[in-house]
């Protein structure tokens, strides 16, 4: 099965890209979306999705029968650019063909910092991106999901400056060729320093390509006490993906230990915490929000006895998973095929 031009070719252009030349035509003219791909006519509404941190046809099979549309495949050892194969790619997009669950978009969030201070392994970490936008691509994915990175020690604006600047020298070329939209996850750390709307504010006026926008958690507002609902609704033109992730807060903790303190927040399936989720997805779907909403099952409660994932989630794991479909289905349009999900 072709993807028009070879990997290796196009991993030269990418490269070629990154020290300020064009891409070749032919790059942005790869042949068809690959099976089980959200294309742009299937994707009218928003796709209910769950977080694969290791991909196997098991645990597409069981997203397919319990009411998700797809998966968000986590780059890790399996989704590695440098050591899948065309044969793995193919087979990935078999398994999706077959068990009717797309594969909506990729994410690589960990060792990659767009802005790192050294130049070597900044240009490092933007190569190895680059490669995960063309894996992206292979997939037939119309979305890759990342951190902001971060400068220990920089000011805000210089950061959104240097972050600005490599999304448009660098990545949003490739993405115009490919036709993908990019965007970071708002989780608070060190290689994230993107997270606020103050600082969502200062990237967009400096990046107008609506291309690069927000992975949005509303669960990471929620123990900084910012309104999630809010921010959704100033920057929902932006928002390209969504995780549907809730957060609890124990109020007496909290009162004992202070917001520095441990123990005090957890993080929750869907309608177990503080999240307004009928608000949140009202916003998103007021905007014409057409991308995924995945499940990040991060729940200590319902992964009791998670280990490695394996082929299959735990009991626990795969009850939490359920749980969510079946709350976040109440607020959600139906399936585009007419179907009702399977969420028993």
């Amino acid at each position: 099965m072709s993807f028009g031009p070879g990997r290796r070719d196009f991993l030269k252009w990418t490269g070629a890209s990154a020290l300020g030349t064009r891409l070749p035509r032919a790059a942005a003219a790869a042949a068809g979306a690959p099976a089980g791909a959200s294309s742009t006519s299937a994707a009218q509404a928003p796709q209910l999705a769950m977080i694969v941190l290791d991909f196997s046809p098991q645990k597409l099979a069981f997203a397919a029968a319990h009411g998700y549309e797809g998966v968000v495949l986590h780059a890790g050892r399996y989704m590695h650019p440098d050591r899948i194969s065309t044969r793995q790619i193919d087979a990935i997009r078999a398994a999706a063909r077959d068990t009717g669950a797309r594969i909506i978009s990729l994410e690589y969030m960990w060792n990659v910092n767009h802005i790192d201070p050294n130049p070597a392994k900044r240009r490092q970490a933007q190569t190895r991106f680059l490669r995960y936008l063309e894996l992206t691509h292979e997939l037939g994915c119309r979305f890759a999901g990342t951190f902001s990175g971060g400068i220990p020690g920089a000011t805000l604006e210089r950061q959104a400056q240097e972050f600005a600047a490599v999304m448009n020298e660098v990545y949003l070329p490739v993405c115009e060729k490919l036709d993908l939209k990019v965007g970071w996850e708002n989780f608070p750390c060190p290689q994230n320093f993107a997270t606020t709307p103050a600082a969502w504010e200062k990237i967009f006026a400096l990046v107008p390509n609506p291309r690069l926008g927000l992975e949005f958690d509303p669960s990471h507002f929620v123990r900084q006490f910012i309104d999630p609902i809010a921010a959704a609704w100033q920057f929902r033109e932006r928002i390209h993906a969504a995780h549907a992730k809730d957060t609890e807060i124990n109020e007496p903790v909290l009162q004992q230990v202070g917001i520095h303190g441990q123990g005090w927040w957890r993080y929750r399936i869907p309608g177990q915490g503080r999240v307004d989720w009928p608000a949140f997805l009202t916003v998103l779907l007021e905007a014409g929000f057409a991308g995924g909403i995945a499940v990040e099952q991060e729940d200590p409660f319902w992964n009791r006895g998670h280990k490695a994932e394996g082929d299959h989630f735990s009991p626990a794991r795969a009850n939490g998973f359920i749980l969510a479909a079946r709350y976040l289905r109440l607020f959600l349009p139906g399936r585009l095929d007419g179907k009702a999900p399977a969420v028993s």
